[in-house]
């Protein structure tokens, strides 16, 4: 697997060494926040936050860019639907027909692509900053069953393991002549059969490996008590900060009820 494909980056920084939990904490309310109080200060706030969180967590600005880069068609198509069929009241902008953009539309489809830009971000400073293995074990804290935090944190992990084994079989078989710049969706679908196929047989072949090392370290075993190399408690910093992100929350909630 390539490894640009990986969402984790592993480094020392003071992000890095937050307790999951205080993390998860911080997604939860960021995204509480977003949909409680639907206001584009607010959603660029916590845009900036988290690519500053990123910056000071030594995250590296190509995995910065990368993140922007996947959430960006996204949003534009959130943008462009919205000030089409938004409709609403303001000055008109363009007349496409029976289609009407208006200056209202306009800022809605800002504002959520803002606040999809803003979500997205949030989930990616967990996933760059939080190794499975703290996924697991900050689920298990939660009270969550093993299994259901394990099940959540390898699904996270085997998104990006497939993405890069997508492109890694895609490459292989355009060196080998495939040509998928095919005219016609049913074409260019027939033009991908050989990648699709060996894209099933590679993730039953990890199924397997997957299973049999579950097997192993018997999960769902009952009445079994597993022990942790490294128990987690929360630090003084981490304290500090979910103080701090759950003073900010509160604040929030009454400025939006206010």
């Amino acid at each position: 697997m390539r490894a640009d494909f990986d969402l984790y980056v592993r480094r020392d920084s003071w992000l890095h060494r937050l307790d999951p939990r205080v993390k998860l904490a911080f997604v939860v309310e960021a995204t509480l926040l977003l949909f409680l109080w639907p206001a584009i200060w607010m959603t660029l706030g916590i845009v900036l936050l988290c690519t500053f969180a990123m910056w000071r967590g030594h995250i590296p600005a190509p995995q910065i860019g990368r993140a922007w880069r996947i959430v960006a068609p996204l949003m534009i198509i959130v943008l462009v639907l919205t000030a089409l069929f938004g409709g609403g009241p303001g000055a008109v902008w363009l007349r496409l027909g029976p289609l009407t953009v208006t200056a209202s539309a306009v800022e809605q489809g800002v504002l959520f692509a803002a606040r999809l830009l803003a979500l997205a971000l949030t989930l990616f400073l967990w996933l760059f900053t939080t190794d499975q293995a703290s996924m697991v074990r900050g689920f298990v804290a939660l009270r969550l069953p093993h299994e259901w935090g394990l099940t959540l944190a390898l699904a996270l992990r085997y998104l990006p393991v497939f993405a890069g084994l997508f492109e890694q079989v895609r490459d292989a078989q355009q060196a080998r002549g495939l040509d998928l710049e095919q005219r016609g969706f049913w074409r260019r679908l027939r033009a991908y059969r050989p990648i699709l196929i060996a894209m099933l047989i590679a993730a039953l072949r990890n199924s397997e490996h997957l299973g049999w090392a579950l097997e192993a370290r018997a999960l769902g075993t009952r009445g079994v008590k597993r022990s942790v190399f490294r128990p987690l408690r929360l630090r003084r910093t981490d304290v500090i900060t979910l103080i701090v992100c759950g003073a900010v929350f509160a604040a929030g909630l009454v400025l939006r009820v206010l």
